[in-house]
């Protein structure tokens, strides 16, 4: 996996690829990559993601979600991608569960925490790299801990630096001798909550340890994943990137993992952060909204834009009109705000179907704007445009947890939200 720094914006931003090293096949960046739960895409079929974009998808699978699956990808010859439907795909495999809050605690000295669908089990860095050897993904990050947040206390900070830079001299170890991995990237995990010393121990490590076969950085330990991406303090997080970036290597390709919101992703973006995932998109999805965002630098003077459309709003059921005016998605342009409404109250699985094709395909859209606005040299005005929307005031993106009218007995059936974030 190779990556190309094509153009740097002079206000903020950059274009660039991640080349495939086996198929040669481009990915443009700043990249949004497809969050997977057990290798699908959530709610949708191969079938069905192809109604959204014919284009060669970069897929995002959770090691959370698909250990179980091991010991059978041993007996498979295809890769990882060609073994979940997707023979063509750039595969990037992270340990946790972006869609998911991640609980916190159970971490040992020289084991990590992985909550999957069997419950607990713990990682060690050779465990770890042994299962990497089998999955062979294109891009995958080193294990790391990762469980800060805003409120973390110093302590916790220090073990999870100490801890990550151990097993992290195991991983370096590993891909260095590994045959197997010697076209895969390994995207190097800097921690340390929103320290910013700690973070720049976690960098030290990085670049005298990992320097020659770093092929990209990932920044862990912001938030638990799951809903409580899309609530960060968006000040302190800049803060501590700014800093983080003023000190790593520029060339390398830079990761934040989570459901981090539009205009926080468009900040960052600017900062020079090159990847992010879908999962705000799920989020979003899980919890009855509808993306409608204006990212059209065309149509500023509209001033009735939301960042979302809440489809258990009463006023809906008869509202005939699409979800979002001159979308062109499948959603928008066979089904209306109604028949969404009437969905959700009749529990169809179809329902989150016909959100997550239109949250996707917006949430691509605005992929492509924004490397269009940093090929033109006016992110600052795409920044502002999404984090006001014609408002004075900035506007909230934040997703809480949608719990209306849902009984225990429906709780985890198609539309139906858990008591936890999904």
């Amino acid at each position: 996996m190779k990556f190309v720094v094509e153009n740097v914006s002079k206000s903020s931003g950059r274009l660039g690829h991640l080349v495939q090293a086996e198929t040669g096949k481009r990915f443009r960046t700043p990249l949004i990559v497809q969050t997977t739960k057990a290798g699908s895409i959530p709610y949708l079929s191969r079938e069905v993601f192809d109604y959204i974009t014919k284009d060669t998808p970069a897929l995002q699978f959770s090691l959370s979600t698909i250990n179980h699956m091991t010991e059978s990808l041993k007996l498979f010859k295809g890769t990882l991608g060609a073994y979940m439907g997707y023979p063509e795909c750039l595969s990037l495999l992270v340990i946790r569960d972006t869609c998911t809050a991640t609980p916190s605690g159970h971490n040992d000295k020289d084991t990590m925490p992985l909550f999957t669908r069997r419950g607990k089990e713990m990682l060690t860095a050779t465990s770890y790299m042994d299962t990497v050897e089998v999955l062979k993904p294109n891009i995958y990050q080193g294990l790391c801990d990762a469980d800060t947040n805003l409120d973390s206390a110093k302590k916790r900070i220090t073990k999870c630096v100490d801890r990550t830079t151990q097993f992290m001299d195991i991983c370096y170890e590993r891909h260095k001798n590994s045959t197997v991995l010697n076209k895969s990237a390994l995207f190097v995990p800097i921690v340390g909550g929103y320290s910013t010393f700690a973070r720049s121990e976690s960098i030290k490590h990085a670049r005298a340890k990992g320097e020659s076969i770093t092929g990209g950085y990932i920044f862990e330990g912001f938030h638990n994943n799951g809903l409580t991406a899309t609530d960060v303090d968006a000040d302190q997080l800049l803060k501590v990137m700014t800093h983080c970036l003023n000190e790593l290597n520029v060339e390398k390709p830079k990761m934040l993992p989570g459901a981090y919101t539009p205009p926080v992703m468009l900040e960052l973006i600017s900062l020079g952060v090159d990847i992010f995932d879908t999962s705000y998109a799920f989020c979003a999805a899980s919890n009855f909204k509808a993306l409608t965002f204006n990212f059209d630098l065309t149509k500023t003077e509209i001033t009735n834009f939301a960042p979302f459309l809440d489809i258990t709003v009463d006023s809906l059921k008869e509202d005939f009109t699409p979800l979002l005016t001159n979308c062109d998605c499948l959603t928008c342009k066979k089904h209306t705000r109604a028949y969404l409404y009437h969905l959700y109250n009749t529990k169809e699985m179809v329902g989150p179907i016909l959100i997550m094709i239109h949250n996707l395909h917006h949430m691509m859209q605005f992929f492509n704007a924004i490397c269009n606005c940093i090929a033109e040299d006016n992110i600052p005005d795409l920044i502002k445009l999404v984090k006001y929307q014609g408002h004075d005031a900035a506007t909230d993106y934040s997703i809480k947890l949608n719990t209306k009218v849902i009984s225990r007995n429906d709780q985890g059936k198609s539309f139906t939200v858990a008591t936890g974030d999904q």
